[in-house]
């Protein structure tokens, strides 16, 4: 909810400041509150079909990392009117419940865990998905309606998918994180004691750097307090590999998360990989030049 305010935010379409509030409601799921007194709802739903989910769940188990239901070699066409029909199901869902009912809500959010990103830009398959909700409003006249549906994908939100079909990419400026140093030999110690309880809590059992930041300087990184300060931009990403407890059943949706709270907790926008998500032309190299964060204590 919070990414999809960012990126609302980052093109001036979202009045500041503003208050989010969970809805003690059902629905909505959560408030959007102005300091005028002026108020908007939102809904928010997953973008996917339990069918869906439940083929993504037997492929992954059996390669024991994310894979789609799907032929990488599907032909774009297909993996398009597979998206919009499984995103349109989503909507349709939300949207016959409030004919039903006897309230108003103003945004629809959904969130695409279909995983598709991986076929098709998210730019692909809105005409054809635009196209179904318009003639679906044209068809059915509902009284009650959406004001506005998005459809949110990390790394870009389809706005108001019902209308304008706006690619947003980018994020507020006022809601980046930032740089985070520790004070002292204690506050990094505390910094490391935080990361290593939250792998616990997740069920991770080893998280390592690898990539860029580990060529060149990573040495004197990890030797010398005296840390370079270009070493990380404001737009620096880091790159975590990630293993998880055995057992542990990882989705698209939690890989968000801890992406996102990870940097939150490091200070830098995260890139979480699984060696399985690699390469198989540098994975070897990868694995053997990892610097491990956190190991489980067996």
């Amino acid at each position: 909810m919070v990414r999809y305010l960012r990126f609302l935010a980052g093109e001036d379409l979202l009045p500041l400041p503003v208050s989010l509030r969970k809805s003690l409601e059902d629905p909505p799921d959560f408030v959007l509150e102005w300091p005028d007194g002026n108020k908007e709802t939102v809904e928010i739903t997953e973008g996917s079909t339990q069918d869906f989910q439940k083929k993504l769940t037997e492929t992954s188990r059996l390669e024991d990392r994310v894979v789609l239901p799907v032929d990488i070699n599907t032909p774009e066409k297909e993996a398009i009117q597979l998206w919009t029909e499984i995103l349109f199901s989503a909507f349709l869902k939300k949207a016959r419940a409030l004919m039903d009912g006897h309230f108003s809500l103003d945004h629809l959010l959904i969130y695409d865990l279909t995983g598709l990103g991986l076929l098709l830009p998210l730019q692909r398959g809105t005409p054809l998905l635009k196209q179904k909700l318009q003639e679906w409003h044209t068809k059915v006249n509902p009284a009650n309606r959406f004001r506005r549906v998005s459809v949110l994908r990390d790394a870009a939100l389809l706005f108001d998918a019902g209308g304008s079909a706006q690619i947003l990419d980018k994020e507020s400026p006022y809601h980046q994180i930032w740089r985070i140093y520790a004070r002292d030999e204690e506050d990094l110690r505390k910094r490391l004691r935080d990361l290593d309880r939250y792998c616990r809590e997740n069920s991770i059992r080893h998280l390592k750097l690898f990539g860029s930041i580990l060529k060149d300087r990573m040495t004197d990184f990890l030797d010398d307090s005296d840390l370079d300060p270009d070493l990380f931009r404001e737009d620096s990403d880091v790159d975590l590999l990630v293993e998880f407890e055995p057992g542990t059943r990882v989705t698209l949706l939690d890989m968000a998360r801890m992406e996102r709270e990870l940097g939150e907790l490091i200070g830098f926008k995260v890139d979480l990989r699984t060696a399985g998500d690699l390469s198989r032309y540098f994975r070897r190299e990868v694995l053997q030049e990892a610097v491990e964060l956190h190991a489980s204590r067996e």
